[in-house]
């Protein structure tokens, strides 16, 4: 590593963000339902990348939520500033995150570029249901809900595309994405769609914003919560960095969810 970047190499403290999100047509229940949504974990982006992790596994676990997302993104794209961690370990690591409702995931556009062949089955071995385009359906009190995922391989596909395309304004969902390009997407509806992707700019400029997401999603969508003509997202800015082990003006995020019915 650079001697000039010694002291840039770690991670910057995170911060904990609760949203308490209502949505129209969203099941009753005697509680909101509690979402743990990570992404852009790139374990190694930064030095003791490994103990922040499981930091963040028992910091994660103290909240008790009823359903943990991962938004993609496990894995850097260079290991420069931490040491290369295989994704076994990586797994490993991320298993302690039980939820009653499970853990789900969906890789990110480094995890294909980095070649990380076995990330999926080695994250699906330790208890997290990666959905490669798929769908899956989930009971909180005794309401079915559906969770799609939908990963980023850099390209708009048909598979994703007819998913979206099958949501129904009487059956509320979750949209799992990695990149908030796939908002433009999805229909109005009980839906939220999670996405995470762009760091939140990782370098936002005061009176500026961010200068670039790295998506061909709109700028406006870089980060937060995002509503438009009855649909509803929310960008993290995740953990991770790209490029330089630094952020300015976007502190790395746990976001806990909670999640009701509007006007319960």
């Amino acid at each position: 590593m650079p001697r000039w970047l010694s002291g840039i190499s770690r991670a910057q403290p995170h911060v904990v963000r609760w949203l308490d999100i209502a949505i129209r047509g969203w099941p009753r229940t005697s509680r909101p339902l509690t979402i743990a949504f990570l992404s852009d974990l790139h374990v190694g982006s930064h030095s003791g990348d490994l103990n922040r992790l499981r930091a963040i596994v028992g910091e994660v676990c103290k909240l008790q939520p009823d359903l943990v997302l991962h938004g993609g993104d496990f894995l850097p794209w260079q290991h420069a500033y931490g040491r290369k961690v295989p994704p076994i370990v990586i797994g490993r690591v991320l298993r302690p995150l039980r939820a009653p409702l499970g853990q789900f995931g969906v890789l990110g556009n480094h995890d294909y570029q980095m070649r990380g062949e076995g990330l999926a089955a080695a994250l699906a071995a330790n208890g997290i249901d990666m959905l490669d385009d798929e769908r899956r359906s989930i009971t909180f009190e005794g309401h079915a809900i559906d969770l799609i995922g939908i990963p980023d391989a850099r390209r708009h596909r048909a598979q994703a595309q007819a998913l979206l395309d099958a949501l129904s304004a009487q059956q509320p969902a979750i949209i799992l994405t990695h990149d908030p390009y796939w908002f433009a997407h999805v229909p109005a509806g009980p839906f939220l769609t999670l996405a995470g992707h762009t760091h939140g700019g990782q370098f936002r400029l005061p009176l500026i914003g961010p200068v670039v997401n790295m998506s061909r999603a709109p700028m406006r969508w870089t980060y937060g919560r995002i509503i438009e003509q009855g649909r509803e997202m929310y960008v993290t800015s995740g953990w991770g960095t790209s490029g330089l082990p630094l952020r300015i003006g976007i502190p790395p995020e746990l976001v806990m969810l909670r999640v009701s019915a509007e006007g319960a």
